[in-house]
């Protein structure tokens, strides 16, 4: 095995996957304008149902409880506790007036409200809302929070008429601070990024990896190949480094996707959960990670160096190499929620885990050599092991020369 060879094979692979244009606009073109498209639609979806949840608050009477006091009532009542609440003309069904945007809430009072109220008796305010309906759905939790509201006003208004305290009731104050250093927007980044690199990482040399081989079988060009001066290891070091370039170059150009996304609209890439706050990055975690990263890159191209190799043709290698694909999706999505403080030392020894954990840590602004470390080391275990998987699929004449 010569370096000289090695590269020879390199840049012949790499010339070859270069002029295949239809690869390489699928997988290096259209990532970069594909993903603005999809978090601009997608974080811009999110950001209108969020805000049809909380703004503009419509709630109607229901036409069986309707009494001008009752809607009064209602108006002065609701509406202070809330500016984004509108009592509405009341409605003859809740479900027509909900489906058909009359009001996104329909209430009803007992009919002797009054009676109840100014003798200190509870009375029932039904609320019908329809969940499958976020603007609907959503909205309840603001009608509950001002209804409360209106209870304590309330109870404090009866407590001082008695003579007592409001306060007597209240022994405990409680008041919350979020002292997270990261905002809403940087946990939906720590969700999503981590995830998204780990999965292209992965799988962004399948393509390179199906053609490389298992498709030069189909195009009778692989045996030939192995008729020239590079040994079989030569050969074989030459198309693995191909599959990484493509591999990290598919990731690049999905990042400047990303990136392309976040300068049109800052709020698209968290999902319209915020702006994206100050990051406390340590450099030495940051470049474990990267290094992380680039060795699951390696790991897989081996893999897929190996599928490719055993399968009979392109059509062949396809299938298997897309089964790969479950191999990541399955742990990617297991551990999407998972937060920095969360991860467990064993998952530094999983790989895909290893590399989601990794980006999930440097992004949170937390440090732990002791993970980092070993998930590198685990990390150069399974680069080892893909490339002895490889090695023997290319040594076995059996696997080798299958059409």
């Amino acid at each position: 095995m010569k370096w000289k060879h090695i590269m020879t094979v390199f840049k012949k692979e790499l010339k070859d996957i270069v002029r295949d244009r239809k690869t390489l606009f699928s997988s290096i073109v259209v990532p970069i304008f594909l993903m603005p498209v999809i978090f601009l639609l997608v974080g811009g979806g999110t950001a209108r149902m969020s805000e049809e949840m909380t703004t503009n608050i419509t709630v109607a009477l229901s036409e069986d409880s309707y009494s001008p006091a009752a809607q009064n009532f209602l108006k002065e009542s609701l509406e202070a506790q809330d500016d984004e609440i509108t009592v509405v003309d009341p409605v003859e069904d809740p479900w027509e007036a909900i489906n058909s945007k009359k009001a996104k809430l329909v209430v009803s009072l007992d009919r002797d409200f009054e009676d109840k109220l100014e003798n200190s008796e509870p009375f029932t305010l039904k609320i019908y809302y329809d969940n499958s309906l976020s603007r609907s759905g959503g909205a309840v939790g603001a009608l509950r929070s001002a209804i409360n509201k209106l209870n304590g006003i309330i109870a404090e208004q009866r407590l001082e008429a008695l003579g007592i305290n409001p306060e007597l009731l209240t022994p405990v104050v409680v008041e919350t601070e979020n002292i997270s250093k990261t905002g809403d927007g940087n946990m939906m980044l720590m969700m999503l990024l981590p995830m998204i690199i780990a999965m292209l990482v992965a799988v962004g040399g399948i393509p390179a990896a199906t053609d490389l081989v298992a498709g030069e079988k189909e195009r009778m060009t692989f045996e030939p190949l192995l008729t020239t001066r590079p040994s079989r290891m030569s050969i074989l070091i030459g198309k693995y480094l191909t599959i990484n370039v493509f591999s990290f170059a598919s990731v690049i150009s999905t990042l400047a996707g990303i990136l392309l996304a976040f300068l049109i609209n800052p709020r698209s890439i968290t999902m319209g959960m915020g702006q994206i706050g100050g990051f406390s990055l340590d450099y030495g975690s940051a470049v474990l990670c990267v290094i992380v990263t680039l060795l699951l890159g390696m790991t897989f191209s081996g893999l897929q160096l190996a599928i490719s190799t055993y399968a009979r043709s392109f059509k062949e290698g396809q299938t298997y190499l897309s089964l790969l694909m479950f191999v990541v999706i399955i742990p990617a999505y297991s551990t999407m929620m998972i937060m920095p403080n969360d991860i467990q030392l064993y998952m530094y020894l999983i790989p895909v885990l290893n590399t989601i954990s990794a980006f999930k840590l440097v992004l949170g602004g937390l440090t732990n050599y002791t993970g980092l470390i070993l998930a590198v080391v685990t990390s150069l275990v399974y680069v080892a092991l893909s490339l002895l998987a490889a090695a023997s699929m290319f040594r076995n004449e059996k696997y080798l020369f299958r059409s």
